[in-house]
């Protein structure tokens, strides 16, 4: 990392401890770090995850802890080992948490959240609670890397399918300041190589967006024929819709009021603001009263729609019932994160 003299118009370079250099430990130092800021942390190395804890036991059977757990949009847990310097049994750690924590059922990964955690995972997601650690996915943070864990690494994707990461980690100081960076750059697999592995359509680390190129086949791989039936029969009346992130909307007086997303198994509604008494409304209407849950601070609601009945109450609710409501609360119609709706944060 060069720092930049515009005065001059000339770069300089700003000194480069180690994490032992500066004082910098794993678990104590760099772990705390990225559990206080995993978004950030996330997306300086081109990951998209949703963190569950850290210093997570993988059984009962070992006193090992897994340095950061993580989950990503398609249900994959993360495990994230972290090394301050070289460490050549790095992945082999890795593997071992992988294989301990692919015996996880959906509810015991659930149990290391909160509720309103849980809720904020269940908007992250774009698959069912039941697909959830299907798969695993390594990803290894260090300084350095030997050849031979490089070259292991690359064996186990092309091969098995082994979805693994390796982040070269490197401080950055500036002594005029004192001010302190981190470098990241991903050295497996490489930006180039997922570049070209997302264009042949190929498995890869950093999470690609979904598309379909009309309806039909945007539903097609949903097994609810209530989700299917109510959302083609709504994109042939025309009803306004987002087919990138398989979203239809509901207005009320020129406002966006419903997002409705098709899932596999259900369809996750999301009410933008609220009205008097709507959880008892949608509660008595919908056959899992128990999913109606206030989210966002209480400014908005979140439902699941499963049944033909459950969709028909939606319908009739949406088109006439609650056009004349008084609504309040919410967030500005032209501030609203769609991706949200659909699993994306």
């Amino acid at each position: 990392m060069l720092k930049i003299d515009r005065k001059s118009q000339s770069f300089s370079s700003l000194a480069t401890p180690t994490l032992a250099d500066v004082s910098i430990t794993e678990r104590y130092d760099l772990q705390e770090y990225i559990y206080n800021s995993p978004n950030e942390f996330f997306r300086e190395i081109g990951l998209e995850l949703f963190l569950l804890g850290k210093e997570i036991e993988p059984s009962r059977n070992v006193q090992d802890r897994i340095d950061l757990l993580a989950i990503d949009k398609e249900g994959r847990c993360v495990i994230i080992e972290l090394k301050r310097g070289n460490n050549k049994l790095q992945m082999l750690q890795a593997i071992s948490y992988a294989g301990m924590i692919s015996q996880w059922s959906p509810d015991e990964l659930l149990s290391l959240l909160e509720a309103d955690q849980q809720e904020s995972l269940a908007e992250f997601l774009e698959v069912d609670r039941d697909d959830v650690n299907r798969e695993q996915q390594l990803v290894l943070i260090a300084e350095a890397y030997d050849y031979a864990l490089l070259i292991g690494a690359e064996w186990l994707n092309e091969k098995f399918g082994v979805d693994i990461t390796c982040c070269r980690i490197a401080v950055a100081k500036d002594v005029a300041t004192n001010s302190e960076y981190l470098v990241c750059s991903n050295v497996y697999p490489a930006p180039e190589i997922v570049k070209e592995a997302v264009s042949r359509g190929r498995k890869h680390t950093v999470i690609s967006k979904a598309q379909w190129a009309d309806w039909k086949t945007a539903l097609a791989s949903v097994s609810n024929l209530a989700v299917t039936s109510y959302f083609e029969r709504e994109v042939s009346a025309d009803r306004e819709s987002y087919l990138r992130k398989r979203i239809l909307r509901y207005r009320v007086a020129g406002k966006r009021r419903w997002f409705l997303a098709a899932r596999n198994r259900n369809a996750y509604l999301w009410q933008q603001g609220r009205f008097e008494g709507d959880v008892d409304f949608w509660k008595k209407g919908l056959s899992n009263p128990d999913d109606v849950k206030p989210v966002k601070s209480g400014q908005c609601l979140r439902l699941f729609l499963y049944t033909t009945g459950d969709f028909q109450f939606f319908h009739d609710a949406a088109s006439r019932q609650l056009q004349s409501a008084e609504w309040h609360g919410g967030i500005p119609d032209d501030g609203i994160d769609e991706g949200e709706i659909n699993g994306d944060s």
